[in-house]
């Protein structure tokens, strides 16, 4: 069976904060085209016949089943996938797993297409109505999920694995440096993927030429930056220096399980993967793109429009990141009409308090420590939340190696049977005018971090955790940054001009990522736009068409996600009148877990009324 991952994992453990280019005011990135998101694990069950005693009847053992060998087959497509997702994966009975860092191939991607179609045969050979409510509902997701996948096959030389600040070459140091070490096992694990990178960065420069052939590879302004943020990664003054050096080094002094010898001789040859195939493997790939761009080939410096199958490739990105059913022009004409609200807002706020003016431009930056600030957010959302303990977490920064081309701040989901969750911070100049506090309220509480404690607190079947929904996931965390505003500021007038602003924000983004990349909006075209809401600064406007042009749909699934909950719960209140209570709406959101908003929609009243 081939694994609906297509090896692209890596991304999808991240869950990143963005920047807005002309604003204090940020938004947040995705994961990728069809990565899988892994949260939980629900331990398989053991024994034919035991299991017969939990079920109702023979098809929803089998669908179990099924869901069980698909779960496990997907942890095992690769060493990273299997240690970042299983602390400990013979335990639970996975083994055999290769020691590489998997395949990235365009015929992989062609081949994705038969294994989609055959997925959805046995899918449909379950009987629907014989299976526990919880079954049908992974049931709708798979089948929704595969099906949306189908198209991938025939617009994939569309699809960039390669960006200036999420791309695969920006993370993996990231990745490598948290790679845990609980044993001799992961130490040795862990030098043969090192071993791997220079390889598994061959197979992507060779899909680099793969798309450069056919007239679909990146921009001019993308390459270089790609370029710039390789180049800075191994241009340190020392091998020492560098951040997969001094991370592993920390990491191996407190393996008290190994002599003094033992890590000093892994200390060495962990050094000489990083001379050897790290460096060599991020000085191909910078080689390969300076090639490529000097032939020529960076020949659309516009958006997905103007590639052949770009239009249809970016509905695709739409649909998959979103989650959403309607279409690009309807979304479009949503975002307007929230951006006219926001404004509205705003005009009506500054009417009668024409104060708020300067308290929002001179408002200062949270001076609280990131701990503080999460402590706080536990407890000012308790009300609104269902949160009932602490959790258990680490903030760490940014190296400096990797300060200017990372996000301001992303949050690392931790193994699936461990609670260690880490969020990190970038303290290069990028961040400076981030708002910390809300930028941890969608990292951490009631962000991401919640988000992800409170779905695996459920114990669902594990085949959901097999599939995300970057609109379920990052609309969440953007409706709930918004409202941290609530949280920072007792002045409510000022929290209130605070969101309408950054949802102004986000909204005008979002509406310039479908300008360019679905309607074929020019650099002009794009700055013309922006004018209408008086954003005319030369270097502003091309930094916010240059971030479209190299994420295509990334800022749809924050904005369209947030909208569509919104949405959502704008229908419960107006259904349920007096008996909508705020806090019962979040933990039946939550409980659902990633989604389509199709299959939100259909299951929330089930939810809401446990």
């Amino acid at each position: 069976m081939k694994s609906i991952s297509n090896n692209r994992f890596f991304l999808q453990k991240f869950h990143i904060k963005h920047f807005l280019i002309n604003h204090k005011k940020t938004v947040f990135f995705i994961f990728s085209l069809f990565l899988i998101a892994f949260f939980v694990l629900l331990n398989f069950l053991s024994g034919k016949e035991n299991q017969r005693n939990t079920y109702d009847n023979d098809t929803q053992l089998y669908f179990d089943n099924y869901a069980n060998n698909l779960f496990k087959e997907e942890i095992s497509s690769d060493a990273l996938s299997a240690h970042f997702y299983l602390l400990d994966p013979e335990s639970m009975d996975i083994d055999n797993i290769p020691q590489s860092l998997g395949t990235y191939s365009y015929d992989a991607m062609l081949e994705s297409q038969q294994y989609l179609i055959e997925e959805i045969e046995t899918l449909q050979s379950f009987e629907y109505e014989k299976l526990l409510s919880s079954q049908q509902m992974t049931y709708d997701i798979l089948l929704e999920y595969f099906r949306d996948q189908l198209d991938f096959a025939d617009l994939c030389l569309c699809s960039e694995i390669l960006s200036p600040t999420t791309g695969l070459q920006a993370q993996l140091p990231i990745l490598f440096s948290e790679y845990s070490f609980n044993c001799k096992a992961d130490v040795e694990n862990y030098l043969r993927l090192l071993n791997d990178v220079k390889n598994y960065f061959s197979q992507i420069c060779d899909f680099q030429r793969v798309k450069a052939e056919n007239d679909c590879f990146i921009s001019d302004f993308c390459c270089d930056g790609i370029i710039a943020q390789c180049q800075s990664f191994i241009n340190t003054d020392s091998i020492t220096d560098n951040v997969l050096y001094t991370s592993f080094v920390e990491k191996i002094s407190e393996a008290d399980y190994l002599s003094d010898d033992e890590k000093n001789n892994y200390v060495a040859h962990n050094k000489e993967l990083i001379e050897q195939s790290v460096i060599p493997a991020y000085s191909l790939l910078i080689d390969t793109l300076t090639e490529l761009k000097s032939k020529g080939y960076c020949k659309n410096s516009n958006g997905l429009y103007y590639l052949e199958n770009g239009k249809n490739y970016y509905e695709y990105l739409v649909k998959n990141y979103t989650g959403s059913s309607s279409s690009v022009l309807e979304l479009k004409s949503g975002i307007q009409n929230n951006l006219m609200d926001d404004i509205r807002t705003m005009y009506s706020l500054l009417t009668v308090s024409p104060e708020l003016e300067d308290q929002f431009y001179d408002n200062p930056q949270n001076s609280l420590a990131p701990e503080e600030i999460l402590s706080d957010l536990n407890q000012k959302t308790k009300e609104d939340f269902p949160i009932t303990s602490n959790m258990n977490y680490t903030v760490k920064y940014v190296d400096q190696s990797l300060q200017d081309y990372l996000s301001p701040a992303f949050y690392l989901s931790p193994p699936i049977d461990s609670d260690s969750n880490v969020i990190y911070i970038n303290n290069g100049k990028n961040s400076d005018n981030q708002d910390l506090y809300t930028t941890l309220a969608h990292e951490g509480i009631p962000g991401h971090m919640f988000q992800y404690s409170f779905f695996a607190s459920t114990n669902p079947l594990p085949i959901r955790q097999l599939i995300n929904y970057g609109g379920y996931t990052e609309g969440w965390a953007t409706y709930v940054e918004f409202m941290s505003y609530f949280y920072e500021h007792s002045n409510g007038q000022l929290a209130q001009a605070l969101a309408c602003s950054a949802s102004y924000s986000l909204a005008l983004y979002s509406l310039c990522d479908i300008g360019v990349n679905y309607e074929g909006w020019t650099l002009k075209d794009t700055k013309d736009f922006l004018s209408t809401y008086n954003l005319a600064d030369e270097n502003v406007c091309e930094s916010i068409f240059q971030a479209v042009v190299e994420e295509p749909a990334n800022y749809l699934q924050y904005y369209v996600g947030y909208m569509e909950i919104c949405n959502l719960k704008e229908r419960l209140q107006k259904e349920l009148g007096e008996e909508f209570d705020l806090k019962k709406f979040h933990e039946a959101f939550l409980s659902i877990g990633p989604a389509s908003f199709d299959v939100v929609n259909k299951w929330i009243m089930h939810a809401y009324s446990k």
